[in-house]
């Protein structure tokens, strides 16, 4: 659906600015518009136009008379949720913007307003993070894109490209639809190669909904959208990380990884993690899995497997191939240092990668799939001069 020409101005400029108790949008109108105009596209109830004149000096107090060019200050609550404006609250290394209806990108600026149909994307290493003024909240990750508030969807962000973490944040991808269910509901998506979303709750609940068919999918589970096939059932997230000798779980018992510490090298213990067909039987002899067309661990693609089998095979056979290692200078991790993902043999000296100091540590695990776990409780850490 074309927006109307009198809204010709998408590509104005709005903003926020606190004015006593209450809160104001700018709307920069062209010559010509009038309030009939402007209260039709903008306000929730288009006959409270007589309410912008409490705020704003106008030539006159007729809705039909054409406005000069100038700015109007608007009350929030009264503007359409969809031209209520964003807020580019953080961001890191090379984010680019491209406003809606523009052909070019250009580079961000720290608390910008963003506003429906931009278009954001993160290079490698880049992050941003943005505030809806509705309380949304989308943390775009390295190597994404993604559309704030797209027409015709319904939705807040449409997921173009990698990853994302959301606060209520209604997405949609090329294979999905996600729909928060409680308000304090905390999740993230991603986009593989094939154009697969993979969706995983960390917090609350969420619909996710493709080719006509609706999964609940709880906190701690995840699931999976191909192209053009509905969502599969939920699948349990990897277990949250533990450090060596903080407490064994039954997945430790059975060979689960642990974060390892030793000086400045950080890694996964897998050393001991039993490998080849008889130590995965091994291992897995007091468990409730099936052993009956059991693939060699890491085999997620076996194709006598069926759904339920992979999804005891990811979580209990061999659960975890990556993990993502965040170190900040600060505990809320508004300042990060470090953001990667490592292969889980990888072990990490933190002296080449940051210089000496003392720093907060956060680590989730990210199973076969890529399905990626919840972080674990932050760690404060000292990394010291390199011998």
């Amino acid at each position: 659906m074309r927006i109307p020409s009198i809204a010709s101005f998408l590509s104005f400029l709005l903003a926020f600015s606190a004015q006593g108790a209450e809160d104001f949008q700018n709307v920069v109108v062209k010559p010509g518009d009038t309030l009939w105009s402007i209260a039709s596209v903008y306000l929730k109830d288009p006959k409270r136009w007589s309410e912008l004149l409490k705020y704003n000096r106008l030539p006159s107090s007729d809705p039909s008379i054409a406005l000069p060019g100038m700015v109007l200050k608007v009350p929030v609550v009264l503007i359409k949720e969809q031209y209520r404006a964003a807020k580019l609250i953080y961001y890191v290394n090379n984010v680019l913007l491209r406003k809606s209806g523009a052909a070019d990108w250009k580079k961000v600026s720290m608390s910008m307003e963003l506003y429906k149909s931009d278009t954001l994307r993160t290079d490698v290493d880049a992050r941003a993070d943005i505030k809806f003024h509705t309380g949304e909240i989308l943390n775009l990750y390295p190597n994404s894109m993604a559309v704030l508030r797209p027409p015709d969807t319904k939705a807040d962000v449409k997921l173009i490209a990698g990853e994302m973490r959301g606060v209520r944040s209604r997405v949609v991808t090329a294979s999905a639809r996600i729909t928060p269910k409680t308000g304090d509901t905390e999740f993230g998506a991603k986009i593989k190669q094939d154009m697969t979303t993979l969706v995983q709750v960390y917090k609350g609940l969420v619909n996710v909904e493709a080719q006509g068919k609706v999964v609940e999918v709880h906190e701690g589970f995840a699931s999976e959208v191909k192209l053009d096939m509905p969502p599969s059932e939920p699948i349990k997230l990897p277990p949250l990380p533990e450090f060596e000798n903080g407490g064994q779980t039954r997945l430790a018992k059975i060979g689960a990884p642990q974060l390892k510490m030793d000086g400045n090298k950080f890694s996964l213990s897998m050393v001991n993690v039993p490998k080849g067909r008889a130590a995965q039987i091994e291992r897995l002899s007091n468990t409730d899995v099936d052993m009956k067309s059991m693939p060699e661990a890491g085999d997620a693609n076996f194709k006598e497997l069926n759904p339920g089998e992979i999804s005891r095979l990811i979580s209990v056979a061999n659960p975890i191939q990556a993990y993502h290692l965040q170190i900040a200078r600060d505990q809320s991790f508004a300042n990060m240092v470090l953001n990667r993902n490592y292969d889980a043999f990888d072990e990490i000296d933190l002296t080449e990668l940051m210089p000496p100091g003392n720093y907060w540590m956060r680590v989730s695990y990210i199973d076969l799939l890529g399905f990626e776990g919840k972080f674990n409780v932050p760690r404060q850490i000292t990394v010291f001069k390199k011998r």
